[in-house]
């Protein structure tokens, strides 16, 4: 399986602005067909509190974006999106959607982040989703999830073997973003990628270090603060080798 991760300086609060980056920045690195493609949280405006700018019409204008690169490039896209405001409130999601335009998933932030009062916006999600592509299950998660390692195990005792992370995680914790996710994938024998935003938005800078790791923690990518296309291809079988060889997930099971 190829991961191709668009790390991407979002225009704030600028969605044909960001629409344009993105088709720009595939159309100089075009991934091959059956690929994963991977864009950052709210890939589309920034991580902005404000619905008026941020959540989709019943258009669904963000999703359209999604489908139509999924087509083009003959690939399964995944992407940070707001779903429609309903009495003052969004969903801070992950979605991604076939070649053919089918909806694979839709994953809603499970621990919205509490500094900036995310949670009167875009209230928690609850639970690990799936999606399966090629016979891999993938579980994608979203920013501050990535603090909370009980949001992850569940997903790896459930079979995930990818796990995604899409994010605006500021530059003055990017090293706790890195090693958190290389963490991810120690604890969870898992492929886990994480895909960043670089630039900056009202009074905040971020350094991009979009990056994946093994299922034994080995660093596959990491990205510098410009906007950029990362690749990697996952070998699925040494995972499926290690977790037999070091059965640590059935171990977790055994004495939950």
């Amino acid at each position: 399986m190829q991961i191709v991760a668009v790390q991407l300086d979002i225009a704030w609060e600028d969605k044909p602005a960001n629409h344009r980056r993105v088709a720009q920045l595939l159309q100089e690195n075009p991934p091959q067909p059956g690929s994963l493609i991977i864009l950052p949280e709210m890939f589309d405006t920034g991580f902005s509190m404000n619905l008026g700018a941020t959540a989709q019409t019943d258009r669904r204008e963000s999703e359209a974006v999604l489908r139509q690169l999924a087509s083009q490039y003959e690939s399964t896209v995944l992407g940070g999106v707001v779903g429609c405001a309903v009495n003052g409130q969004a969903s801070n999601l992950a979605v991604a959607f076939s070649p053919s335009g089918q909806e694979l998933v839709r994953y809603q932030k499970q621990r919205p982040f509490t500094l900036t009062r995310e949670q009167e916006n875009y209230p928690a999600g609850r639970g690990e989703k799936f999606f399966q592509l090629d016979g891999v299950s993938i579980a994608p998660f979203v920013c501050y999830d990535l603090r909370f390692p009980e949001l992850f195990r569940p997903a790896a005792l459930s079979g995930a073997e990818l796990l995604v992370v899409i994010a605006c995680w500021p530059a003055v914790r990017s090293e706790h973003w890195v090693r958190l996710l290389q963490a991810r994938s120690i604890e969870n024998q898992a492929y886990v990628v994480g895909v960043n935003r670089c630039g900056s938005e009202p009074g905040l800078p971020f350094d991009g270090r979009s990056c994946a790791f093994d299922h034994m923690g080995k660093q596959l990518f990491q990205a510098g603060p410009e906007p950029q296309v990362l690749m990697a291809t996952l070998d699925l079988e040494a995972l499926r080798a290690w977790r037999r060889k070091f059965p640590a997930l059935c171990d977790a099971k055994t004495y939950l």
